[in-house]
């Protein structure tokens, strides 16, 4: 790390804990978070491009609030085992969209291995329960969909909001 990188952290650190002294952690948390580099996977397949780009928001997110949380000490007073998921408290509007677009994600991969892989139950099923298993697998997907959707206006939006 230079010299000039060193003195640019250690001024954004004095910042944050001044911050965190006049406002509290969570407010100075909030506010110090940044998003992640806009991605470009405009041909990238739906499933990809959940798989990847909403990985690497939350991952984001996460590692954020806690290297936020670390430099202005209130990792001390944040209890993991009360909260697990607190970071998830601290996100931006478009990394929640991507969350909630994995999630709808992993339902239907989880729905899909019924179909094929080793847990397949498919050939068994009788007609009406396949179709019920079709119908159900329908929603998931409009889910996804609507989900990456949601994601990608978030994103628009941050971006034409002078944020990238």
């Amino acid at each position: 790390m230079t010299a000039l990188a060193l003195r640019s952290e250690q001024r954004e650190t004095s910042g944050l804990l001044a911050a965190c002294a006049a406002r509290g952690y969570r407010v100075a948390i909030q506010e110090a978070r940044t998003p992640l580099q806009a991605p470009d996977f405009a041909s990238t397949p739906l499933r990809r491009f959940v798989a990847n780009v909403c990985t690497a928001e939350v991952q984001h997110a996460d590692a954020q609030f806690w290297q936020l949380a670390r430099a202005c000490g209130a990792d001390s007073v944040i209890d993991r085992f009360e909260t697990p998921d607190i970071a998830a408290n601290y996100r931006l509007p478009h990394e929640r969209c991507a969350g909630k677009a994995l999630a709808w994600l992993s339902h239907l991969q989880s729905h899909d291995s019924e179909r094929r892989g080793p847990w397949e139950c498919w050939s068994g099923l009788s007609r009406p329960r396949k179709a019920a298993w079709l119908r159900r697998r329908r929603e998931l997907l409009h889910g996804l969909l609507r989900a990456a959707a949601e994601y990608r206006a978030a994103r628009t939006d941050l971006v034409q909001g002078g944020v990238q």
